[in-house]
């Protein structure tokens, strides 16, 4: 019976390894396992707690590391596990003692567990393949967030610039024009909530460049909602496809990393100092139709914003962007989102 509890305890966590790197790997289905996304919180605290000690740029290149060291602690940590389920089995099959030195003649194949030797270097092989295929999806879905990002820094780097980038649009092309940009935003966004929910490490992945994928959010958003608010009539079919798009991509994330957001009447995120009858006049002068007044137009553009742009700056201060920067918010009532760490993108 005693030599019975090792096996059991071994093949129950080579399984329970073996699971979380199919979820992981193999079938997401939008999210993470636990096992991957709870070594992304240790390595996560472990370098804010490190960072949060040392002078700015210093901070900055441990935090750059965060995302990286997250996807290859996972990687390792599945690789020991699978090991010691092994030894385990080892243990409790063949009465091979803990000491290092006979564990290691099982794995080496120098005694009879020579079977079951070969049954761990095999999982571990292909626990490497799984560990390579996850890492290049990391890698592509990285990409193709920064892409975007990229683009959009040449036009704008803050939430004010959002009625910039959609009086261009209005000026410079039709209707239709403006349907294939905000199509083309939702299609992004459905990506990068698909891709971040699933692989928790790309949150923490540093931008790169000077704009991060929270503000780029934000912007295109605030660009949608200002043409749903200003000219519900006229607003293109992708209008709303952008708002929904993105407030679910936004949430998910948000509720993946533990975010809570106090509800607010008010979302003044980034826009602190840009009033609405500015913004509303940029896009009127532009071209855009006005179908409500201001008033009307600036109490269903909050109604639209506080349902995403507080979970932005939420997971800003989760994943420790521009922690220079950080001035904690009044509470004034004003939409703001709960964290353990507090900084700001």
């Amino acid at each position: 019976m005693s030599e019975a509890v090792p096996i059991v305890l071994g093949v129950a966590l080579v399984l329970t390894v073996w699971s979380s790197v199919l979820r992981t790997v193999m079938t997401p289905q939008g999210r993470s396992s636990r096992m991957a996304l709870r070594t992304v919180r240790v390595v996560a605290a472990g370098a804010y707690l490190v960072a949060r000690h040392l002078p700015g740029r210093y901070r900055e290149r441990v935090l750059e590391m965060c995302g990286p060291t997250a996807v290859f602690a996972v990687g390792a940590a599945w690789l020991v596990a699978s090991f010691a389920g092994f030894g385990l089995v080892a243990y409790g099959a063949y009465g091979v003692s803990p000491h290092p030195e006979d564990i290691a003649e099982v794995f080496l194949m120098r005694s009879p567990g020579a079977a079951l030797a070969a049954l761990a270097w095999l999982s571990s092989a292909l626990i490497l393949v799984a560990f390579t295929a996850h890492l290049m999806r990391i890698i592509d879905a990285f990409s193709r967030r920064e892409r975007f990002v990229l683009r959009l820094a040449g036009q704008a780097v803050r939430p004010p610039d959002a009625e910039a980038v959609l009086a261009e649009c209005v000026r410079s092309g039709s209707r239709d024009h403006l349907d294939d940009m905000f199509a083309e935003w939702a299609a992004w966004l459905a990506d990068v909530g698909a891709s971040h929910v699933a692989y928790p490490a790309l949150a923490f992945q540093r931008p790169a460049g000077e704009l991060c994928w929270l503000k780029a959010a934000v912007i295109v958003m605030d660009a949608a909602a200002l043409t749903e608010a200003v000219a519900p009539d006229w607003a293109p079919p992708n209008t709303r496809t952008v708002l929904d798009t993105g407030t679910r991509c936004l949430q998910r994330v948000a509720a993946q990393l533990g975010v809570r957001v106090h509800p607010a009447l008010v979302s003044l995120q980034g826009r602190e100092e840009q009033s609405f009858a500015d913004t509303m006049r940029l896009a009127v002068k532009a071209g855009l139709p006005t179908d409500r007044d201001e008033r009307g137009a600036e109490a269903v553009f909050q109604n639209l914003r506080r349902r995403y742009a507080p979970y932005s700056t939420g997971i800003a201060a989760r994943i420790f962007y521009e922690i220079d920067s950080y001035e904690p918010p009044p509470d004034n009532g004003v939409g703001r989102a709960e964290s353990d760490t507090p900084m700001a993108c």
